[in-house]
């Protein structure tokens, strides 16, 4: 393998979320009496949840914690099959497990990424994790990843961060690692990085031996 410890970010990356976020985003929104394009709701999603708000809720007045609530429950209303990993990406976890390596979650999301890995019975196949309850400042602070290098006593020249925006390679710049890009959608094509992906089948090929 080109490199031995993997960390990698959930949504977008390991899972293809993007897809119930934006609906249950827009479904809030129109409840709340805010018209929203599903195009420009999926270009804020794929910042933040935080950015849809300041974009299409805020300018109208509409409180954080209403929007939030409606869409945590526009969102709920979706099944598991909402939530998939991306094609490839378990293949990509197996590959690095099997060839002697280590994978690490590291995740904005609290417990649900958690509970995804546990649905879709992968959960053995990283060593560690980091989510929001733990604490740590949010990426590109390196904490979180200078706080599972320094547990596990990791050579960062080992190391790559796998994400698919700007903050998740920020993130592992500012830890010392190699960072690998994944943007499906072609979302940030001037964004410097040594390693840029469309597909997770050639990013295993590339990085996972």
């Amino acid at each position: 393998m080109r490199y031995r410890h993997f960390f990698w970010d959930f949504d977008g990356t390991l899972y293809d979320t993007y897809g119930r976020i934006t609906r249950a985003t827009v479904n809030a929104l129109h409840a709340l009496g805010a018209a929203a394009d599903f195009d420009a709701v999926y270009a804020a999603a794929k910042r933040s949840l935080h950015a849809s708000y300041l974009a299409f809720a805020a300018p109208l007045g509409i409180a954080r914690e209403d929007f939030l609530a409606q869409y945590h429950a526009f969102s709920g209303q979706e099944g598991p099959e909402s939530i998939r990993p991306y094609p490839g990406a378990v293949e990509a976890l197996q590959r690095v497990a099997e060839g002697g390596g280590s994978n690490y979650l590291y995740t904005h999301r609290g417990d649900s990424a958690l509970q995804w890995i546990r649905y879709d019975g992968i959960e053995r196949l990283f060593a560690d994790r980091v989510t929001a309850l733990d604490g740590f400042p949010s990426k590109p602070a390196p904490d979180a990843l200078n706080h599972l290098i320094g547990k596990h006593g990791l050579d960062r020249a080992d190391c790559v961060m796998i994400g698919d925006r700007d903050i998740d390679l920020d993130a592992g710049k500012n830890a010392g690692m190699a960072c690998a890009l994944f943007d499906p959608d072609n979302f940030y094509p001037d964004y410097e990085a040594a390693w840029r992906f469309r597909d997770m089948e050639e990013l295993a090929s590339a990085l996972c031996g």
